[in-house]
């Protein structure tokens, strides 16, 4: 009896001991987690400099978060998200529904290259939607049933979580625009959006990116087009076009 107590004791320190390495890492374990699945998500760079999160309060921060441009573009990136907070639903960090209860993003810098009919953060989202989708196979026949002895051992897939913010708010945005040759400078009005996945029962990483993208997407794009007219850059992008379609002569 005593040996089975010291054996169950020792395990019961093994145990703690595992929990709270665990929770020390938990910022190493976000950080990993971005750098490793973001490129896979938006298909270009995903670097995350620092992650620090309390898995008690479930606040936290993430330092220097970059997401390069898509292929074909030039400028340096798309994103540069110099300080995150968030505050997250400790209890959800167990389960495969995370609850975000507020993302504060501040002072961040957004890219915005455009040409004449297309831009960066419209093929970011194109290419989220695309990982998303997954690879397109052809349609093939029904296979005939197998008998038990030759139907294989069945794989479920590891279950994707589901995201659920609540308050996502984005502060002192300066939008840095580049079209026809030109670059300039804009300030991005504050806005909020809240909610993000509640009525769905949350949403997948990709989804969630592709919500949040396509609003600040349609905002950027706003400003950056008031800025440029102007400068008058639309009326030299409108030259652009109608040489192309041969329209001058």
């Amino acid at each position: 009896m005593k040996k089975l107590l010291i054996i169950l004791g020792g395990l019961f320190v093994v145990t703690v001991v595992a929990i709270i390495i665990i929770i020390a890492k938990l910022g190493t374990i976000v950080k990993t987690a971005v750098n490793t699945a973001g490129p896979k998500i938006t298909q270009t760079t995903v670097v995350l400099k620092e992650a620090d999160i309390s898995p008690f309060s479930g606040k936290g921060s993430l330092t220097e978060l970059t997401i390069g441009n898509p292929k074909g573009w030039t400028s340096e990136h798309a994103f540069f998200l110099r300080e995150i907070s968030i505050h997250l639903e400790p209890k959800s960090l167990t389960s495969d529904h995370i609850v975000i209860n507020s993302i504060v993003i501040d002072n961040p810098e957004i890219i915005y290259e455009t040409t004449i009919t297309n831009s960066n953060l419209q093929d970011l989202i194109k290419n989220i939607q695309q990982s998303a989708g997954g690879s397109s196979q052809p349609a093939q026949t029904e296979p005939k049933p197998e008998t038990p002895a030759q139907q294989p051992a069945s794989t479920e897939p590891a279950k994707e979580p589901k995201i659920e913010i609540k308050s996502f708010r984005l502060a002192n945005v300066t939008v840095k625009g580049i079209a026809v040759g030109k670059t300039y400078s804009v300030t991005l009005p504050e806005f909020v959006m809240t909610d993000i996945g509640t009525k769905e029962g949350g949403l997948t990483p990709q989804e969630i990116s592709i919500a949040i993208i396509k609003e600040i997407s349609i905002r950027v794009a706003k400003v950056a087009a008031e800025e440029a007219a102007k400068r008058g850059l639309l009326d030299k992008a409108g030259e652009g076009l109608r040489d192309l379609l041969g329209g001058k002569k």
